[in-house]
């Protein structure tokens, strides 16, 4: 999220106490994002506390609870964060497709570009983990979802018999809620097994899409991690 578009995401005019206007502000607001991310992932949520946030990001409490009401506002805001990243993702990756094959190629190339992503952020499954532990944030999480599904399937739907095309964009769902919970896994996992179970849910996903696009069920492969 940057300085630029910090105001213009609905959630967060609930979220924050008080809009930044002025860089001075922005640049506030964002340091206490960027420091209650690194220790949310040094630590975990619930170890972190406002009073940490404040001292380690440079400025009194009182400027952390100008802007947020607690934790969970602030967590509320790097949700938006990883929103507006897997958002921009899908997009991408959509506007690649324009054939069957492409479609075929779309889920493996958004999950690669998702792990890299979230591989590059130390504080990614804590956050990640943190945002599933919340009921209001999982189940704007699981919303999300159903948007970035939506964008998929109008994408890749006019590949798919009009007969199938319901039990498609359930199985996409699906797949989407699959892929967070891969993810997580193999990123605290030792690489040699993050490498595998990758390896294997990309063939389970292209299977799945194989049937829908074609009407039958493809052969299995017989050594799943040398394709990875």
């Amino acid at each position: 999220m940057t300085k630029t578009n910090i105001s213009g995401w609905k959630r967060e005019r609930k979220v924050l106490r008080r809009i930044p206007k002025q860089d001075r502000a922005l640049d506030r607001v964002m340091s206490i994002l960027s420091v209650a991310e690194k220790l949310i992932g040094e630590h975990g949520i619930d170890a972190v506390t406002m009073k940490e946030i404040g001292r380690q990001s440079g400025g009194p409490i009182s400027s952390v609870y100008q802007y947020f009401p607690d934790k969970s506002a602030i967590l509320a805001m790097l949700h938006d964060r990883h929103v507006n990243l897997t958002r921009r993702l899908v997009v991408e990756v959509v506007a690649t497709i324009k054939s069957r094959e492409d479609a075929l190629k779309a889920p493996g190339k958004l999950f690669d570009a998702y792990y890299r992503a979230m591989r590059e952020n130390a504080a990614a499954v804590q956050i990640l983990t943190a945002i599933k532990a919340s009921k209001s944030l999982a189940e704007q999480d699981i919303e999300e979802t159903r948007y970035q599904v939506q964008d998929f399937y109008e994408a890749t739907e006019q590949f798919v018999a009009k007969s199938r095309r319901a039990d498609f964009k359930a199985a996409l769902f699906l797949m989407f809620n699959m892929a967070d919970a891969t993810l997580r896994l193999a990123l605290t996992s030792p690489p040699q097994e993050s490498d595998t179970y990758i390896a294997h849910f990309k063939v389970i996903v292209q299977t799945q899409l194989t049937f829908f696009l074609d009407g039958e069920w493809p052969k299995w492969p017989a050594a799943i991690t040398a394709r990875a």
